[in-house]
C-alpha cells in the first residue's frame, strides 16, 4: 500500500466539509462571520486595542462565552471545547466575576460591573442581587470543566512545554526518521498527530501576550516573539487555536497618521512585537472614536454613542477579506458586546437602546 500522501490528507478535509464538520464553532456575531467562518481550528487570531478600549471583553465573547454558550444550547453538537486561559492581567476569581456580570446583563438587563457585586467601597451587592449571582453556579462549575484560568505569570518556555504535554497526553504523535547522527542513533522530526477528538477545539488564550514573565535575558519584543514562535507550531501540528490579545502603542498624535487621515489601528500599531502580525491568520483591531473627538465614524453618530460606540476592523484575513469594519455596541460595565445595526438601518430607537446600554 502507497504512502499516504499530503493530497490525501487535503481530500479528507474536503470530505469533512461536505459532511458539514467544518463549519467551525459560532463566535455569536453575525455579521463579523460573514467574512470570518466562525472559529476555525489551526487558526491564529490576534486581537489588538488600546488601554480600557475592551479588547479582553471582546476576545472573551467571541471565543469563550458565545462558543460555550452554543454547544450549551447544541448539546449533541460533535464539537467539543477544550480552553487554557492564560489570564495575565486578571486573576481568575475577578475573571468569574467578570462573567457573572456579563450574565447578569444578557439574561436580566441588570448593569452591575465587579465592584457592585464584591460590595466593594460604596457599593452593595443587594439580597436580590446576591440570589442571581447564587443562580449561576452551575453554569460556571460546568465551565470549569471545559476551561482552565492559568492566572501565574510563566515564561513562554514554561507555557510551551505545558500545552506540549497536554497535545501528546491527548493525541499520537508519528515522527520520520530522516537520518543519523554521528554515534548511529536516529534524528527524527515531527510527521503526523492524530487527535484523540478529532473534533476538538483547543482553544488558547493568552491576556496580554506582554504580561508573560520574561525568559532569562529577553527583553519583551524577544519574549513575545519567542511565544509566538510556539504557537505557530502547536498551530500547524497539534490544530491548536491561539488567541492572542496585544496591547497597541497607539499614538493619535503621531504625524504620519494625521498625514495619512487614518485615525484607526494599524498593523504597524502593535507595537511590542510585529511577530505576532506575520505569525497571526486573522488580526481583529478594536478602535473607540469617542476618545478623539470624532463625531460621526463609518456613518455612526458617535455624538449621541458616546463611549459605548466601538468600531471592529478586520485588519488582515489569510483566508478572507481583510479590512472591514463592523459597528459594537460595548456594554462596559458587564464586559460584553453585540452588534449594532448597520449604520444606515440605525433608528432613534437603536441610539437610545445601545447608548443606555438596553437590552
Amino acid at each position: 500500500m502507497s504512502e499516504r500522501t499530503i493530497f490525501d490528507d487535503v481530500l479528507n478535509e474536503v470530505d469533512r466539509g461536505r459532511q458539514g464538520l467544518n463549519t467551525g464553532l459560532p463566535m455569536g456575531f453575525n455579521r463579523l462571520v460573514e467574512f470570518l467562518p466562525n472559529i476555525q481550528q489551526s487558526t491564529y487570531y490576534l486581537v489588538g486595542a488600546g488601554t480600557k478600549v475592551g479588547k479582553t471583553s471582546l476576545a472573551d465573547d467571541c471565543f469563550l462565552f458565545n462558543p460555550y454558550d452554543y454547544l450549551k444550547a447544541n448539546p449533541d453538537s460533535p464539537i467539543t471545547l477544550d480552553v487554557d486561559y492564560f489570564s495575565y492581567e486578571i486573576e481568575k476569581k475577578v475573571k468569574i466575576v467578570k462573567g457573572v456580570s456579563r450574565k447578569l446583563w444578557r439574561d436580566h438587563g441588570i448593569i452591575a460591573d465587579v465592584n457592585q457585586i464584591l460590595s466593594r467601597g460604596n457599593n452593595h451587592c443587594s439580597d436580590e442581587l446576591y440570589n442571581l449571582v447564587r443562580g449561576y453556579r452551575n453554569y460556571f462549575e460546568e465551565m470549569e470543566q471545559v476551561v482552565t484560568i492559568h492566572d501565574m505569570p510563566d515564561n513562554p518556555t514554561g507555557m510551551n512545554k505545558y500545552l506540549y504535554r497536554k497535545a501528546n497526553a491527548l493525541g499520537t504523535v508519528e515522527y520520520e526518521v530522516v537520518g543519523r547522527d554521528e554515534s548511529g542513533q536516529d534524528i527524527t522530526r515531527f510527521k503526523k498527530y492524530t487527535p484523540n477528538d478529532p473534533n476538538r477545539f483547543w482553544i488558547i488564550f493568552i491576556d496580554h501576550i506582554a504580561l508573560m514573565k520574561q525568559e532569562r535575558g529577553f527583553n519583551t519584543k524577544q519574549n513575545i516573539d519567542k511565544m509566538s514562535q510556539y504557537l505557530v507550531q502547536l498551530r500547524n501540528n497539534y490544530g491548536a487555536i491561539p488567541v492572542v490579545i496585544q496591547q497597541l502603542a497607539f499614538d493619535s498624535e503621531n504625524d504620519e497618521r494625521h498625514k495619512s487621515g487614518r485615525l484607526t489601528p494599524t498593523l504597524k500599531d502593535f507595537g511590542d512585537s510585529k511577530y505576532t502580525t506575520r505569525d497571526a491568520n486573522v488580526i481583529l483591531a478594536l478602535f473607540d472614536p469617542s476618545r478623539y473627538g470624532v463625531e460621526r465614524f463609518q456613518n455612526y453618530d458617535v455624538r449621541r454613542l458616546g463611549n459605548t460606540y466601538r468600531n471592529l476592523e478586520i485588519l488582515a484575513n489569510r483566508d478572507g477579506e481583510p479590512n472591514v469594519n463592523i459597528g459594537l455596541n460595548f456594554i462596559g460595565p458587564a464586559g460584553t458586546f453585540r452588534e449594532l445595526p448597520r449604520a444606515a438601518e440605525m433608528t432613534d430607537n437603536s441610539y437610545n437602546k445601545a447608548a443606555r446600554m438596553l437590552l
